[in-house]
């Protein structure tokens, strides 16, 4: 039996020289936060997604926030799918504003067009897209025309997505806006970290002067909006400096891992894999598929970890957001009707089984998953 984590970070003794080397810098240099690392992060992360401006903040959360607070959301309504992580809809509260949930598509796991013509309301904002696993939704161009048509504006959580793209455009320069997470899961990692990916002078404008308790700059103690401390540290950039060195190959590691999976789980009874078109290449943050009403999801994870030593990540997500009893505490934080209906969302949070994919992981350790997972649905 063998033991396969559910991730494994991948960091080489060039990567560990280049950080060590890289930390002696930052302590010499006596900025250990908002220096010349932070701006060359941004610079190369702008670069690679293809947009004018990257700011760096703490987390993806608050990258969400910021862009929500920029586009004034206190008291009104932004849309937003049920199947995402938490974190989400709390950036619209968090921001003043309320969230109407909408459902899924089962093919791409992001906003259904139709339910999003439903939840239009009067004191809709605007919406947040979600790149679930790294998939961008084939409905893009509709939700952004519906979107134009409503007078809506569109950002993207990209928080799984760092890599993937539409039709040649990388997710996070797709919309008006972008976020990023580097939680150490995420496809690119910097410890903890967010950022914002954006072309729009108002919203970079913005960003910078939130991120430092509302102060537009940072050596004058004068401040022009209600802030927060968002900052971002040099050790994070110099993480993030260091993954940006070999973005390139984390990336197509990922891609060809699921080409891997995709091959030796073709034929395979009891589960249904995720089409996906041509247009759109996926970074794979996640390798989903979903299994048959049939199988018992705790069973076989359970069954794959104590049988065959192999730990299955967790799902993203197996709780849909409407759900959650947080919004029962406070109903007043979400508009949706009692009685509100997603059954793309039920199948999804229910039905999807994710199997391990980072770099790290080797061919025979991935055709080992495969054969176990064929084992345990036989």
């Amino acid at each position: 039996m063998k033991n396969i984590p559910l991730l494994r970070l991948d960091y080489s003794d060039e990567d560990i020289d280049y950080i060590q080397k890289g930390i002696l810098d930052v302590i010499k240099s006596g900025y250990l936060t908002m220096g010349k690392k932070v701006e060359e992060f941004e610079a190369e992360f702008a670069k690679y997604i293809g947009t004018k401006y990257a700011v760096a903040v703490n987390s993806g959360t608050s990258s969400l926030e910021i862009m929500l607070r920029s586009f004034g959301v206190k008291g009104k309504t932004v849309i937003v799918p049920t199947v995402t992580f938490m974190a989400t809809p709390i950036s619209v509260i968090h921001a003043g504003g309320k969230v109407a949930f909408v459902d899924v598509t089962k093919e791409d796991l992001s906003i259904d067009p139709e339910d999003l013509k439903r939840k239009i309301a009067p004191d809709t904002a605007g919406v947040i897209i979600v790149h679930i696993g790294g998939i961008i939704s084939s409905h893009y161009q509709e939700i952004e025309k519906i979107c134009k048509d409503m007078g809506l504006f569109l950002i993207e959580d990209a928080a799984h997505a760092h890599g993937s793209s539409l039709n040649g455009v990388k997710a996070g320069a797709l919309s008006i806006g972008g976020s990023f997470s580097f939680y150490p899961t995420k496809i690119l990692t910097t410890a903890e970290g967010g950022m914002i990916t954006t072309n729009d002078e108002n919203i970079y404008k913005m960003a910078l002067t939130l991120r430092e308790h509302g102060k537009p700059d940072h050596n004058v103690n004068v401040h022009t909006e209600f802030g927060y401390n968002w900052r971002f540290s040099e050790i994070h950039a110099l993480l993030g400096l260091q993954q940006m060195r070999k973005v390139d190959y984390i990336i197509a590691e990922r891609r060809r891992l699921a080409k891997l999976y995709d091959k030796k789980l073709a034929n395979l009874k009891g589960i249904k894999l995720l089409p996906f078109p041509k247009e759109m290449q996926c970074a794979y943050y996640k390798y989903i598929l979903y299994l048959d009403d049939k199988f018992d999801r705790a069973v076989v994870k359970r069954t794959m970890r104590e049988k065959f030593g192999v730990a299955l990540p967790g799902e993203v997500y197996s709780d849909a957001c409407h759900s959650q009893p947080v919004f029962q505490r406070y109903p007043d934080t979400m508009v949706n009707a009692e009685g509100d209906l997603f059954p793309n969302a039920d199948y999804v949070c229910s039905r999807q089984i994710c199997l391990p994919l980072y770099p790290s992981l080797k061919d025979d350790e991935l055709d080992y998953i495969a054969d176990s997972l064929k084992k345990v649905l036989s």
